[in-house]
């Protein structure tokens, strides 16, 4: 099963960005196959890398490229998001996708989640 999941949340704004990366990691244990993340609205954030953290909450930003490399997972970002919210385009393992990409995306996936 292709599983996509989308966040909306910044990762200080909430803790569905957590949430969202808790379930991702536990999916990937299972039979089902993360295809992609797509950060859009204020989730764009956690593509942006240097984000100071207390001392008990993980970097997400780092959190999401570590999942992305073990499973092959996108890490897509809302390219009209980014452009209205980040200072420089997303980098190390994150980048932009647009409307179009996203519904091809969903179109391969079985499954949608949404945070």
């Amino acid at each position: 099963m292709k599983i996509l999941i989308i966040v909306n949340e910044s990762p200080w704004g909430s803790s569905l960005g957590m949430t969202a990366l808790r379930l991702a990691r536990v999916m990937v244990t299972g039979e089902a196959r993360l295809a992609a993340v797509f950060f859009r609205e204020e989730g764009v954030y956690h593509a942006e890398p240097g984000r100071a953290v207390d001392g008990g909450t993980i970097c997400l930003n780092g959190a999401w490229r570590d999942l992305s490399e073990q499973t092959g997972a996108a890490l897509l970002v809302c390219s009209a998001a980014a452009q209205r919210r980040l200072e420089k385009a997303p980098q190390d393992g994150f980048r932009e996708a647009g409307l179009a990409e996203i519904m091809e995306v969903m179109a391969r996936c079985d499954r949608v989640v949404t945070f």
